[in-house]
């Protein structure tokens, strides 16, 4: 007998096992099932009963209520009959659950005597309503109550009593069935295995003994292989898979020692070439060492000078933008200029004449109305003041240092010089405030705000101004980012330029109209002070640009110690 063949015997023989195991609880769980719908469904039709008991009882309490009350009694009637009504569709349907064939037929053979009682229950609701309505006023309620109660348990109630004695009865013959198929079960789930199990054991035995045997010879014998006795050879008698394995063996150890003595000849041969070959390597090794650490150092000292001009040249494009851009707001500025500087000129001509001819003092009046021209004068002046004071936070170079800035105030100065070209496209909506200092260069951002206000105007087609918005709303989106939304209800880009929207020299303007280094430099200063420059575009529906910028670290405190000795705060910085 072959290893293969116990081996397969004790396999069969382990499916049966689990298979028969697998039929008994099977068995024993549709048995289970069956029972417990069987209970279930009994109790429920005891409960059923019962409740028709109970509830016959609180009709009767609740008819002589209503006559005590002088209520109509006949709503009384149709709920209870209502009631009585619903309760036989429950019971009619309860009747043959959980049994089958012969069980069912019998059990709704009996259904004529529910029925019974069910009718008998109507006749008895509808005597009782008429007996109760009937009652004279003077009559006493409680000596009724007694009488209808004694006749209620003569007829009707005797009948519930009974059939709830056979319900009981069919639960108590349905248990004991159980019981007897569970101890059934039982006696078989326990014999049959051990019964298996035992012959599952003389047959493990029968083919485990002999191979645990010539397992042992074979793990010496290979022990011995492994010390380097290839002289080691076992038994060929065997005319099993243990036989074919023991020869296997004999003709592995023959070919290992030829294969050995093969071997050592030609790893003496390999290790004398393997040496020669090492050297010279070496030497290859060292030159070539040599020569890519100087091309190295070369290419180290051309690459840092490359980066410092790559520097410079980027600090040159970042102000030639941020002049060419003022160049295209030189009209509409000096527009703003204009406008307040002619009303300073018109109202110091107006007071200028007025004192040439006013010779004494002047009266209360005219000294009034010099008051308010002079105002209004220095209102315009003022309006001047800060124009010419956003153009110089663009215009003035600045340190590449990360310095505090305010968003409201950078936002709302490039709002103001990017007026012009705004007031004829659409409606500019901004709200910048609630968000705290962000780590950046006034005049930087200031540019970065202006190319994207000037983007989005230039976005739109002049005209209906009042239909179209450039909105710029700031909001802080983590405890350390801020981020800002420069929208638009433009034309939008389309997926081919959105691709290349940041790259130099790219534009979708005509010839003259764009360098297409604006969003370049944009993306560069902001990459530059650690943030974020993104798009996000729909033709026809606009334009999005979302600059995310690092919180600024809060101001420092300096305290200064005074000449008497005790310190004062100040501003850092």
């Amino acid at each position: 007998m072959t290893l293969r063949f116990k081996v397969l015997l004790v396999s069969g023989l382990a499916m049966a096992l689990v298979l028969l195991l697998g039929g008994v609880i099977y068995k024993g769980a549709i048995n289970s099932r069956a029972f417990r719908h069987q209970g279930l469904s009994i109790q429920e039709r005891l409960d059923g009963i019962t409740e028709l008991d109970i509830e016959a009882r609180r009709y009767l309490q609740a008819l002589l209520h209503a006559k005590d009350r002088g209520a109509d009694t006949s709503a009384l009637l149709g709920g209870v009959l209502q009631d009585i009504d619903h309760r036989e569709a429950r019971l009619r349907l309860l009747v043959g659950e959980g049994l089958e064939g012969e069980e069912r037929a019998l059990r709704q053979s009996k259904w004529s005597e529910v029925e019974e009682i069910l009718q008998s229950l109507r006749r008895w609701a509808s005597e009782v309503e008429a007996t109760v309505r009937q009652l004279p006023p003077e009559a006493s309620l409680i000596a009724q109550e007694w009488k209808l109660l004694e006749e209620y348990e003569r007829t009707v109630g005797r009948q519930l009593v009974e059939e709830r004695r056979r319900e009981y009865e069919e639960k108590a013959r349905m248990l004991a069935a159980g019981e007897a198929g569970l101890r059934l079960h039982t006696k078989v789930a326990l014999l049959a295995p051990c019964a298996a199990l035992l012959l599952l054991v003389v047959l493990t035995l029968a083919t485990l003994v002999p191979m645990n045997r010539a397992w042992r010879t074979l793990v010496g014998a290979l022990g011995k292989l492994g010390e380097g006795n290839l002289e080691i050879a076992l038994s060929e008698k065997r005319r099993d898979e243990l036989g074919v394995l023991a020869r296997a063996f004999n003709k592995m150890a023959r070919e290992l020692k030829l294969s050995l003595e093969e071997k050592q000849r030609l790893l003496k041969a390999e290790a004398e070439a393997r040496e020669q070959e090492v050297r010279r390597y070496n030497m290859l090794l060292e030159e070539t060492v040599r020569t890519r650490t100087a091309e190295l150092e070369q290419a180290n000292t051309r690459l840092t000078e490359s980066l410092q001009q790559l520097q410079a040249t980027q600090d040159q494009l970042i102000f030639a933008d941020r002049l060419a851009a003022m160049g295209r707001l030189a009209a509409g500025v000096g527009h703003e200029i204009n406008n307040p500087l002619s009303y300073v000129i018109s109202n110091l001509s107006f007071l200028h004449g007025e004192m040439v001819r006013i010779q004494g003092a002047p009266t209360q009046a005219e000294r009034e109305e010099m008051m308010e021209v002079l105002s209004a004068a220095r209102e315009g002046a003022e309006r001047v003041r800060v124009i010419v004071k956003d153009l110089k936070t663009l215009a003035r170079p600045e340190e590449s240092s990360s310095d505090r800035a305010e968003l409201g105030q950078v936002v709302r100065s490039a709002a103001k010089l990017a007026a012009n070209e705004l007031r004829y496209r659409a409606r500019l909506l901004e709200d910048c405030g609630g968000v705290p200092p962000v780590r950046g260069n006034e005049a930087r951002l200031g540019q970065v705000f202006l190319n994207l206000i000037i983007n989005a105007a230039h976005a739109i087609p002049p005209g209906r101004s009042h239909e179209n918005e450039v909105r710029v709303v700031a909001r802080q989106t983590a405890p350390d980012r801020v981020t800002v939304e420069v929208s638009d209800t433009g034309s939008g880009i389309s997926p081919e330029h959105l691709r290349r929207i940041f790259e130099p020299f790219f534009t979708t303007k005509p010839v003259g109209l764009g360098t297409g280094l604006g969003l370049s430099v944009c993306h560069s200063i902001i990459v530059g002070l650690g943030g974020e420059l993104d798009v996000r575009s729909e033709e026809g529906k606009g334009t999005t640009f979302l600059v995310t910028l690092p919180v600024a670290a809060p101001a420092p405190t300096v305290i200064e110690a005074t000449a008497g000795g005790q310190a004062s705060p100040g501003s850092g910085g």
